[in-house]
Parts: structure tokens; sequence; C-alpha cells
């Protein structure tokens, strides 16, 4: 097994922050051995690679487990001492399928994201996440490269991301705030999450639940790793959202029945819409509601500076005006219909 000298072992067994794993398949605790986690009820065996254990039960749509875990390996083996940008332009490098310009903002993105983050801390609805005395940790759902992890960790809040791509979280690794471990990056599906019940204190996604085929499911097991008095923080494309769907640039996807989507990108502008599937205000208050969460609220997001940037010049100057809306109860309620993203929130 390929493994980077700097990686710690996928749940370092001093730190009594971290939730006890358990099979994602059936719940059960798991034992670890050198180098897989094994599950003696329904005799499931899951991998740890470069220090990241993998216990997906279903693949990435996009590419499959094997292929995922190869792509990590040639990235590791490819840029031994590389820092994170060049890891990032590495990955991206190689992944030919992806034509030059796209992924030219795919990592203008990345290099974006962390101050993105720290402007989303700082709202008021979560500054509750930066307690750093907490003794259980904050969860991120879909962490993909560790933006949200590393901004944590500087201020001493211990967290777990986790991500159904091995490839991004060998990217996060490479982050400076998680070389040395005080993070743990965790392998699996969002749906079945490899912790055990009430082990967490909050849970974070933030553009995830768009790509996950049931939100239903992903906020049912966010609940259900949640202590009690957890709280769960989210933001989602809105799926009728006024302006293009930001991952193809087409305006009026989520007004098209979901069958029809692909069809209707691939006209439009000729890109594919298979994986892609935002919910709308009032799906989204059905799921908190079926997943067990009492006071589920869902919100137009508050705009962040970032957000306004990749908004239109000729629609910049209402970002004031947004702003100040979206804090009237009723006001807020009838925007979060057509709002371009969600804000969600809950406690357990």
């Amino acid at each position: 097994m390929l493994a980077e000298s700097h990686l710690p072992s996928a749940l370092p067994s001093a730190d009594p922050a971290w939730p006890e794993f358990v099979c994602p398949r059936c719940r059960t605790p798991v034992e670890r051995d050198s180098a897989a986690w094994r599950c003696h009820r329904c005799r499931s065996v899951f991998p740890e690679l470069y220090g990241i254990a993998d216990f997906r039960l279903e693949p990435d749509p996009w590419i499959g487990i094997e292929e995922d875990r190869e792509k990590a390996r040639r990235l590791i083996e490819s840029t031994p001492d590389a820092t994170f940008d060049d890891t990032v332009r590495a990955y991206w490098d190689m992944t030919a399928s992806t034509p030059r310009a796209q992924a030219l903002r795919f990592i203008e993105a990345v290099q974006a994201a962390e101050q993105r983050t720290i402007e989303w801390l700082a709202l008021p609805e979560h500054l509750a996440l930066q307690d750093a005395r907490s003794a259980h940790p904050v969860l991120d759902l879909g962490c993909g490269t560790g933006e949200l992890l590393a901004v944590l960790a500087t201020r001493g809040v211990p967290a777990i991301g986790i991500d159904v791509a091995m490839r991004w979280l060998v990217q996060a690794r490479r982050r400076g705030a998680l070389r040395d471990g005080r993070q743990l990056l965790v392998c699996c599906n969002a749906e079945f999450l490899p912790f055990a019940a009430g082990t967490v204190g909050a849970v974070t996604s933030l553009g995830m639940l768009e790509h996950c085929r049931a939100a239903g499911a992903v906020l049912r097991d966010a609940h259900r790793v949640l202590r009690a008095g957890g709280s769960l923080h989210m933001r989602t494309v809105n799926r009728f959202g006024v302006l293009p769907e930001p991952h193809v640039g087409v305006w009026g996807v989520g007004f098209v029945p979901r069958r029809y989507a692909d069809a209707y990108v691939r006209w439009a502008n000729g890109q594919r819409y298979l994986h892609h599937r935002p919910v709308s205000a009032p799906e989204l208050r059905r799921a908190l509601a079926g997943a067990g969460f009492s006071d589920g609220r869902v919100t137009a997001a508050a705009l962040l500076s970032s957000d306004m940037q990749r908004l239109p010049r000729s629609v910049q100057s209402l970002g004031a005006v947004y702003a100040r809306l979206r804090r009237l109860p009723a006001v807020g309620r009838m925007m979060s219909l057509l709002a371009p993203l969600l804000d969600s929130y809950a406690h357990v």
C-alpha cells in the first residue's frame, strides 16, 4: 500500500475527540488491522489507503471506486513533495477529459475557497461552529479539498471531513493546516456514515447536497450521528433559483422535469447534467422534517462578497436590497423559493 510518510493513521488512538467507527452497512463497531477495518458481523472489509479509511458502499457517480483509488495513487506518486496549490494543478493537468478553460475555473475556485469559508463562518448563524472547547467534532459532509477543515484547524476546532472521492481527500491532506493530521479525513458516502450515533457536535455541508441522489437519506444519517443539542448548517443550490444553474451555466434547468434535464442542458450548451439533483426550498423543508429535525429552517442564502463577484454586473447593485429583505421572516421565506442558494439550519 502506498503511503506518504507524513500521513497519520486514519484514527489516531490517542485522540479521544474522534467518534467510534462503525460499519456503514450494519452499524456494528469495526476493528482495525494493519491495512483495513473489518466488521465481524457482516464480514465487510474496508481498506485504509494513504492514511485515509475508505468506507464507501457506493462509488462517486462520476468515477468508479477502483479508478478513483488509482487516480489518487498516481497523484501522490507524481507529486511527492508538492504544495497544496501545486497538487491541485497537477490533478487537473492529469485530467485530460476536462477542457482546459473549465479546469482553470476549478483551480481558481479551489484557491479562493478558504476565503469564502472564512466569510461563511463569520455569519452569526455559524459562530457556534468555532467553539474549540467542544468535546464533539464538527463533521463536514462533502469536504472536497478541505477548506473548512483547514480554517477550523487554525482555530483549534476538531473536525472530520468526509467525501466520496479519495482523489479530493489526498489533495486536502496537502493543505498546510492538515498535514499534521489535526483533522480526520474519511472516504465514505454521506448517506452511509461510518460513525456511531450521537457522536458529532455539528454537521456542515457546503455545496454537496445537490450532488446526492437522495437528500433525505443524507439528512437522516446526519440526524443519526448528531449528539443531543447538535446542529446542522447547510448551503446548497436552489433547484428553482432565478440565476443560471451554477454547474453548467444554463438558465431554467430546475424548471424542467428532472428526467429531461440532461437533454435540455445538452441542447443548451452541449454539457451533460447526469449527476446533479438540486432541491427546492419546499423539498428541503420536507426532507429536514422527514429526517427528524423538528426545527428545520430554510432561507434564501446570505450573500458573501465572493457570491456578489460571481453575479452578473447588471444585478450586483441589487445585492444590498437582497441582504436586507432576506432578514425579514415572511419576505425571506418567499425569497427562498427563487433564491440562487439556500441556507438551512436545524438542531437535534
